[in-house]
């Protein structure tokens, strides 16, 4: 299977693709940049060491590249608020976007060439999970490591010159190289930024095995003890996902995260806003809200509290996302940041949260019951249309996110050198950090 992935994956080209997938990738590279600017609060990672060479989202530089992937895959991150698929469950951008800046910060290569990297990488990411995360999920493997690593790897070693045979070993390397569990959303803890962050790392490091002559097994995916077989109990085969590695589908059906919550949780505070209009201030019995199955059952969506230890677990949290929009009126991040205020923690008690076969994926209801007076309710389907950011609505948004850094006089430049990347060089890009 990996040599037909590799000749399928080598000949992915940005040049090739739709008008419309091409102005989607470009609008998530200027999103995901402009998460990773604001990410330094959330981000519980050391810091590299100070260096020269490589260039750190949140200012400064390190040594290699592998230490500069690392640390801006994990701010990238932090907030989890980078782009997000929801067919194949994953975040893409976190992992392969650092993995391929470092390499080609180190090489001088046209802004095309590292589209076309970013391509690849979208392409393998969702086509290796878009059928098996729905298997591997529940198992509790986080689809983010398992699949976007191996995104990465093939966006390396595009960059790299590799043919197809290298295309095809560096994605069997990686097939064995990077692993994590939702264990983390169940304890609130600091795992998530881990899992993307070594993903990166060693999508550098399989790259550079390749070509120091390490040998990937050609049945690193299907053989009876590979990657598939392994992790999920089936071996398909390579005509069976095939279309699956389409990559204008894999980019187009991108989510950008309007909020630095988790991706389940996006529709949740988007109706919970616009519910809290109506109560105004009106004090709360209890409330109810639907989701969908598969949703409500990811790790971390049920936490109930009362300890929420991180930040990481209240940003799964159905009632915790909720409850902190109705305490208020609104979103506010600052509310993930500390510890919940007993008003908070009264509304998480009263939250039930049921499941509803009849909702599809990002979409929910909210049921309000008022202590006096009609209750508030509303529904919200297919939310990943409502919540979309697009060319027309990004800026305000991602401006927002780089004065929360304190760079928001950088923001137009990142702006102009995004757009300009197909027909430039990929320095514009790397002088905004």
């Amino acid at each position: 299977m990996i040599r037909e992935l590799g000749q399928q994956l080598y000949l992915v080209r940005w040049a090739t693709l739709s008008k419309g997938a091409q102005s989607k990738l470009l609008l998530c590279l200027l999103a995901n940049l402009s998460v990773a600017v604001a990410g330094r609060p959330a981000l519980r990672l050391p810091r590299p060491a100070v260096g020269i060479g490589h260039r750190l989202l949140d200012g400064g530089q390190a040594t290699t590249a592998r230490e500069a992937a690392f640390h801006n895959a994990a701010l990238m991150h932090a907030r989890t608020q980078d782009d997000f698929h929801p067919i194949g469950n994953l975040h893409i951008a976190t992992v392969v976007l650092p993995a391929v800046l470092a390499e080609a910060e180190r090489r001088n290569l046209s802004g095309e060439t590292l589209l076309d990297a970013l391509v690849a990488g979208y392409a393998t990411a969702v086509g290796l999970s878009r059928q098996l995360s729905l298997i591997t999920t529940p198992r509790g493997l986080r689809s983010t490591c398992l699949y976007a690593v191996m995104g990465a790897a093939v966006g390396v070693s595009r960059l790299r010159g590799h043919g197809p045979k290298g295309v095809a070993n560096t994605l069997g390397l990686a097939s064995q190289s990077s692993f994590g569990t939702t264990q983390c959303w169940h304890d609130g803890s600091d795992e998530y930024q881990l899992h993307v962050a070594n993903a990166a790392s060693q999508a550098l490091l399989c790259a550079e095995l390749t070509e120091g002559g390490v040998i990937a097994g050609d049945h690193s995916l299907d053989g009876p003890s590979g990657f598939y077989p392994a992790l999920t109990g089936l071996a398909p085969r390579y005509i069976d996902i095939a279309p699956d590695f389409e990559p204008n589908a894999a980019i187009v059906e991108t989510v950008l995260k309007r909020y630095p919550v988790s991706g389940i949780c996006q529709p949740l505070v988007r109706l919970s806003e616009r519910l809290a209009e109506q109560i105004k201030g009106r004090p709360i019995k209890c409330i109810e809200i639907e989701m969908n199955t598969f949703e409500m059952n990811y790790p971390g969506t049920l936490n109930a509290g009362p300890v929420f230890k991180s930040f990481s677990d209240r940003l799964m949290s159905a009632r915790f996302c909720v409850g902190s929009v109705l305490e208020v009126g609104r979103f506010d991040f600052d509310a993930f940041l500390k510890p919940a205020s007993m008003s908070l923690l009264r509304l998480i008690s009263v939250t039930d949260v049921r499941a509803d076969v009849g909702l599809g994926t990002l979409s929910c209801r909210i049921k309000i019951t008022m202590q006096t007076g009609a209750p508030v309710q509303g529904e919200l389907r297919d939310g990943g249309k409502d919540l979309a950011i697009n060319w027309d609505t990004v800026d305000p948004w991602a401006q927002a996110l780089w004065k929360e850094a304190g760079r928001d006089s950088s923001y137009p430049a990142l702006r102009k050198a995004v757009i300009g990347l197909p027909e430039g060089g990929i320095e514009p890009l790397m002088s905004c950090f």
